[in-house]
């Protein structure tokens, strides 16, 4: 069963018949609870119009909430200038455009877009227009954000296996662009037909750019989900923002007509059927009505459902940084590719990757010292990785 502040939250963005919780006798340790959750899991916005007319409501907690309700709204708002700004000049240039993750989200499933709070701007450009995309955005006063070639010079050049350019980011620094020329990752399946994403793709209602299909809305997100709680040989794994992911998964599938046979299709042919069933697994546990039939189509061989709610426990329903570490190698041995990509290190020079090393030490200290500090969860965290590997390549 889920924590109390959980079932507020899964309240908020699943909603059943009859509440999962019932909040009204709720102490102020309680709702600092519940404010830590939805802040860790970033739905303070859509927690506070659920409660926005609740009776029984403290007022401190409704004052909290109506900021992050408020602070939310001028965000998204400020993002929307920028993104009619960076459309503009791509269009102009010449450039498709398709919006990815929070920027579509918000023009085709969330009404009020202060509800879905975004960290960036996504855009999936053709992989051989990335350089003329950037190009095309210099004159707003986007560049490139700690994007180095290990000698101090700025640098687009995109590595074969990387989904996207550098985070390029305004004057204000309040904006970063992320221009994807992929929407997978190395481990994640064959690589995706985009040509086919390309032609799958609507246009917006404001006949600038374009938006995905449902069902590649439904895989991307899903994907992200899934990529987020695994980790990979770069990307660490934490729950933060999970359940946000869950509640982009159930709007979606309220808001949008789903071929759920094209989803199964296209996910079986990408090698992606483990991944998208994770996250679709994840979803119906915690309430998400993903049909039965689309699960079973997706569903891995000798898949036990144990494990799938392990993930939800230990990967969704926390509100911490919960033992990122994957290894002991991981933390004290790093590769030199996760030196030269995630720590700007350049790869001939001895003494820039021992710089590197350095400055990833002092950054991960504190998750060795958790893993330290519970031994017993490090190690259920590890085998529950290890069976869901074991579960892709059986697949």
């Amino acid at each position: 069963m889920p924590p109390p502040e959980y079932d507020l939250l899964l309240d908020a963005i699943v909603p059943l018949p009859a509440p999962r919780v019932d909040h009204r006798t709720w102490d102020s340790q309680h709702w600092g609870q519940a404010l830590a959750a939805a802040d860790w899991h970033r739905l303070s916005p859509i927690l506070f119009c659920h409660l926005e007319h609740t009776p029984d409501v403290p007022a401190a907690v409704h004052s909290a909430l109506e900021r992050a309700y408020l602070a939310s709204c001028a965000r998204s708002l400020f993002i929307a200038e920028a993104q009619g700004q960076v459309i503009d000049a791509l269009v102009a240039d010449d450039v498709p455009a398709l919006l990815l993750k929070g920027a579509a989200l918000i023009e085709t499933v969330y009404p009020d877009r202060a509800q879905r709070e975004m960290l960036d701007l996504d855009i999936l450009v053709p992989t051989d227009r990335v350089g003329q995309a950037t190009r095309a955005l210099v004159p707003l006063g986007y560049r490139p954000l700690a994007a180095t070639n290990g000698h101090g010079a700025t640098s687009t050049h995109l590595a074969p296996d990387e989904h996207h350019a550098p985070a390029l980011v305004g004057e204000e620094r309040l904006v970063a662009v992320e221009l994807h020329h992929h929407i997978t990752i190395p481990g994640e399946g064959n690589r995706f037909d985009l040509s086919e994403m390309w032609k799958r793709a609507r246009t917006s209602p404001r006949g600038k750019h374009l938006l995905p299909s449902p069902e590649d809305l439904l895989l991307h997100v899903s994907l992200h989900f899934t990529r987020n709680r695994l980790g990979g040989s770069y990307i660490r794994r934490h729950t933060g923002g999970a359940l946000a992911q869950i509640c982009d998964i159930a709007r979606i599938v309220d808001r949008e007509q789903v071929r759920w046979e094209l989803v199964t299709t296209s996910a079986r042919s990408y090698d992606l059927d483990t991944r998208v069933f994770l996250a679709l697994f994840a979803a119906r546990e915690l309430g998400v009505p993903v049909p039965e039939t689309a699960l079973a189509e997706l569903r891995p061989p000798r898949f036990d459902e144990g494990l799938g709610r392990r993930l939800v426990t230990l990967r969704v329903l926390r509100a911490d940084d919960h033992l990122p570490v994957r290894t002991l190698r991981w933390m004290f041995a790093p590769s030199r590719e996760v030196l030269t990509r995630g720590w700007n290190a350049d790869p001939t020079a001895p003494s820039s990757l021992a710089r590197a090393y350095m400055r990833r030490a002092k950054a991960n200290a504190p998750l060795a010292r958790s893993a330290l500090r519970q031994p017993r969860m490090f190690i259920e965290d590890r085998r529950l990785n290890g069976q869901i590997r074991a579960l892709e390549d059986r697949a």
